[in-house]
């Protein structure tokens, strides 16, 4: 028959209860109700927050976040800036065709695509224009332009015009202009006549322009009486005159 359960001592703590039986000696002894919360609360672990908070310094939790760490805050720098910007440079695009198709005479569809064509066809077709009609302005210049600079520029030029002009105290220089109708061999009827009044020839070039011959020498002027312009310019034609 079981027997009954004695406490050790009133005055000392609660100590675990036993329990024997008659025909065993092993006695079962209870833990106290602390113990038990300590070793339920170690096993479990109570002692560790839930659902990711973890326990501060001064005892308060701390949420923690998962995935990827957020950068810092920039309160002073708009959300989203290349966004903006993305935008505004497509409405700047978009504003560029409109005009674009408006210049274009001949669209032949509304895509981007085909209005980019169509304006390159578009100024090709006015870059041969251009070409064509200055090619046509050329030709016309060279009809007519030249002919009338010649007939302006000799209008009233004379058969035979001699310029003489002192370049120094005793060098003079002279330009001899001759029709070519009218005279055939206008330099060696010059020569002539510089060798005919004792004039040493420096330096002589000629030249032919629509027609007409000119001549042009720088000569010594050795006498003192043909060292006037006036003077020599009408000695040198009356040698040309007499030389015919």
């Amino acid at each position: 028959m079981d027997g009954f359960v004695f406490p050790t001592s009133s005055s000392s703590s609660p100590s675990p209860a036993s329990f024997s039986t008659a025909g065993h000696d092993k006695a079962l002894q209870f833990a106290p109700c602390e113990v038990l919360g300590q070793g339920w609360a170690g096993n479990v672990g109570l002692h560790e927050p839930l659902d990711g908070a973890a326990w501060g310094d001064g005892g308060s939790t701390s949420t923690t976040t998962r995935g990827r760490k957020a950068g810092p805050a920039r309160p002073d720098e708009p959300a989203i800036p290349h966004v903006e910007d993305e935008r505004h440079r497509r409405d700047k695009l978009h504003r560029r065709f409109c005009e674009l198709r408006a210049a274009v005479p001949n669209v032949s569809r509304m895509d981007k695509a085909s209005i980019l064509a169509d304006a390159t066809a578009y100024i090709t077709e006015l870059r041969g224009r251009v070409e064509q009609l200055e090619a046509m302005a050329r030709e016309a210049a060279a009809r007519q332009g030249a002919p009338s600079a010649a007939s302006h520029s000799f209008r009233n030029l004379e058969a035979e015009k001699l310029e003489v002009r002192m370049v120094g105290p005793k060098a003079a220089a002279l330009r001899l202009t001759t029709a070519a109708a009218r005279h055939r061999h206008a330099p060696a009827r010059l020569m002539d006549a510089l060798r005919s009044l004792d004039l040493p020839v420096r330096h002589a070039c000629i030249c032919r322009v629509a027609g007409v011959t000119v001549q042009d020498a720088v000569v010594d002027v050795p006498a003192a009486a043909l060292r006037d312009e006036g003077g020599l310019r009408a000695v040198l034609l009356h040698r040309l005159q007499v030389s015919g």
